[in-house]
């Protein structure tokens, strides 16, 4: 533009200087180049100023008067901008070539008023008619705002590339004339690995970029931005670029300039992990509703589990080692990646040395994994993993009562980064295990206990409760009450009784509402006897029952001496049921066996000193047996483990006096048991649980075993 404006002016002075009246136009040139808003200075063919406007004198620095007869060079200090060094005037080279010629992009002037400005200047011939050149015209002005503008855009641009390289996601923005056909004018992939498929996006239709993006809401929503403006936010879909795919959320909008924009962020991990926790869910849920089948079997149950954790940890190979009875840990299920079901695959897997080594490794722990068994430290175990290609593994201990019964092995054969998710879905495999494991051992109890039930010299009797109905009777009963077995389970307690007062009180017995009562039983041949039964409820599966001991009194009522043998077979069919009872707590957590006990003779000695009479001792004694029967409902990983307690299981923990005042309210044990097993976490103080009363409202039997039952936990060692 600075050349422009030099040649129209040059034409002009060379229009002037031919004219007849050179006189009159002298201030017609004058006033022209005066009235132009950029300096102009003009000079003779020997380089002299002979014209300068008042734009040029301002930035010049100087008076007319001192700049016209001067040099060009003399009046005008001009140098690079970046370098600092003088820059040439191009007069001189303008009066030899009669060439225009414009100064250097980045020159500056330095004024005579002190200060500095950048310049865009050019300089064009004068010439006459002949064509020889008769002096120079020299334009430029002030461009220094213009210079501080590109430096900012140029700022700004640095800044915003800055933005899109190190912003949290990816960036498109798009161009289009139709509405239809977008062009990828800028593009920042959302994830990092974009960077690697080779491909270059900028400048390529959406389409040719994405693969089936023209099905998706995100080209929809480019399309509705594009054409009304409003902003669109779509949810996580599904996107393939070259030979990458993921899932994205974009954030569409419409710029002023017409482009639409599209703030993009991979969610592909957060999808993968929600797919990852709903397939483990509904694989956990799986095996909880086995469980708790009718039909439940516990090798179906174990495929099943080892089914589940493989394929939904996507291992080579899953399967459970349990121990045998020599300590040697044996498989006993496996499935791997190649067919993904679980089979029997029962063989020695580790020798006892072996064996013994692994469960040092994994006795501590809820899981055991190893995600490069090459980068371990050597010994025995390790090296049998590398014998059999093995190279990352996530073992689970399984264990009854405390005492590990064997494991839940995933095996790889590359090294694998095991996430805490997957720890986490393994160890709950297990824990399901556990309680599978456990549940079988409490039902080949079952079967032990009805072993005893049936070999049990004794007359006892199954009585459902709701109805009545005997449901089972042991060989003793059948011969007092003189029925085989078929007929005896085909009566009812109502069907025994001799008269109504007694009907009354086995009814009472049955229900709950009392634990033993002087009854006149008739027999098959009509002969009435005098007895006296006792009764223990407890619950199955599918009935509450009442198991009744039958003791013949009638010799008792007739001589008095043999009262006391017959009281000693009650005590101690009694206590049979409540150390049965231990035993099955026993079953749960050993600890707590031994802790029971320990309490109940403390709090019998401490009941004894206070000069408690026989019966409030003995209740003590059998509340202390009692307290912690709760703790059946609190599983044993809590029960025994030896770091701090999270708050969920804390919140367990505090329950488990109410559990165990649930359990043993409606038996009738000869004493308030089920409230001091309720009340033995209170303390006089009101701080204790689960009911936080103080010293007024608890009995002086719950303080006995309150107190006895913390002077045992600080004596003893316990997990």
């Amino acid at each position: 533009m600075i050349l422009s404006v030099t040649e129209r002016l040059g034409k002009i002075i060379q229009r002037i200087e031919t004219s007849r009246k050179l006189s009159e136009n002298k201030e017609e040139y004058r006033a022209t180049l005066s009235s132009i808003g950029d300096a102009v200075l003009s000079t003779d063919a020997s380089g002299t100023v002979t014209f300068v406007n008042e734009v040029a004198c301002n930035l010049i620095g100087l008076s007319e008067s001192s700049i016209i007869g001067r040099r060009v060079s003399e009046v005008l200090e001009v140098f690079n901008e970046d370098s600092g060094e003088p820059a040439i005037i191009p007069v001189e080279h303008v009066l030899k070539t009669g060439k225009k010629v414009g100064l250097a992009y980045h020159t500056a002037l330095k004024s005579n008023n002190g200060k500095t400005y950048s310049i865009a200047a050019s300089a064009s011939p004068i010439s006459r008619e002949d064509g020889e050149t008769k002096g120079v015209i020299l334009v430029f002005r002030d461009v220094t705002e213009d210079r501080k503008n590109e430096e900012r855009i140029v700022q700004s641009e640095a800044r915003y590339r800055e933005l899109i390289e190190n912003m949290n996601g990816g960036l498109l923005i798009l161009d289009s004339e139709d509405g239809e056909q977008f062009i990828l004018k800028e593009f920042k992939a959302p994830r990092e690995d974009f960077c690697r498929t080779g491909i270059s996006s900028s400048g390529k239709e959406l389409r040719d970029v994405f693969t089936g993006v023209e099905k998706s809401g995100f080209f929809e929503a480019v399309r509705k931005v594009w054409k009304e403006g409003a902003p669109e936010k779509v949810e996580a879909e599904k996107y393939v670029y070259g030979d990458q795919e993921g899932w994205w959320t974009n954030y569409v909008y419409k710029l002023p300039s017409g482009e639409v924009v599209s703030l993009c962020y991979d969610v592909s991990e957060s999808f993968r992990i929600q797919e990852f926790k709903k397939k483990t869910n509904d694989g956990l849920l799986t095996l909880s509703k086995m469980a708790a089948g009718s039909g439940f079997s516990l090798d179906e149950f174990m495929k099943s589990a080892v089914r589940i954790v493989g394929s939904s940890l996507c291992v080579h190979r899953a399967g459970i080692y349990l121990l045998n009875r020599i300590g040697e840990m044996d498989l006993i299920i496996s499935s791997d990646q190649v067919d993904g079901e679980a089979r029997e695959d029962k063989s020695r897997a580790m020798d006892r040395d072996l064996a013994s080594e692994y469960l040092h490794l994994i006795q501590a722990k809820r899981f055991f994994s190893i995600s490069d068994v090459n980068q371990e430290e050597k010994n025995n175990f390790i090296a049998s993993l590398q014998e059999v290609g093995v190279e990352a593994i996530l073992d689970i201990p399984l264990r009854i009562r405390g005492v590990i019964v064997g494991s839940l092995f995933c095996d790889m054969n590359t090294p694998r980064q095991w996430t805490s998710d997957e720890k986490s879905f393994a160890a709950s495999v297990g824990d399901v295990l556990t309680l599978a494991l456990e549940e079988d051992e409490l039902v080949k109890s079952e079967h032990r206990y009805k072993s005893f039930f049936k070999m049990n010299g004794a007359t006892m009797l199954l009585i459902d409760s709701a109805t009545g109905s005997i449901v089972d009777s042991n060989e003793a009963a059948c011969k007092f009450y003189e029925y085989d077995l078929g007929t005896l389970k085909g009566l009812s307690i109502e069907d025994l009784a001799a008269n109504n007062e007694s009907l009354v009180e086995i009814c009472n017995l049955a229900a709950g509402r009392s634990s033993s009562v002087v009854s006149r039983q008739k027999k098959s041949s009509e002969k009435v006897v005098d007895v006296e039964i006792f009764a223990a409820p407890f619950s199955t599966e599918n009935m509450d029952l009442v198991s009744l001991i039958v003791v013949d009194i009638t010799e008792v009522l007739a001589a008095k001496n043999k009262l006391s043998e017959a009281l000693g077979r009650l005590h101690t069919a009694l206590e049979g049921a409540v150390n049965l009872v231990s035993k099955v707590v026993k079953a749960r957590d050993p600890c707590t066996a031994g802790h029971q006990k320990n309490v109940s003779r403390l709090a019998t000695a401490i009941a004894e000193r206070l000069g408690l009479d026989d019966n409030r001792s003995t209740t003590v004694r059998i509340a202390g047996l009692l307290h912690d029967v709760d703790k059946v409902s609190i599983p044993v990983e809590i029960l025994s483990k030896p770091v701090r307690l999270t708050d969920l299981e804390w919140s367990l923990i505090k329950r488990h006096p109410i559990v165990g005042y649930e359990i043993l309210r409606d038996v009738k044990l000869g004493g308030p048991i089920a409230e001091i097993v309720k009340n033995h976490h209170d303390r006089i103080n009101g701080s204790g649980y689960p009911e936080g009363l103080t010293v007024s409202e608890l009995s002086l039997e719950s303080r006995i075993v309150a107190v006895a039952d913390m002077v045992e936990a600080m004596v003893s060692h316990r997990p």
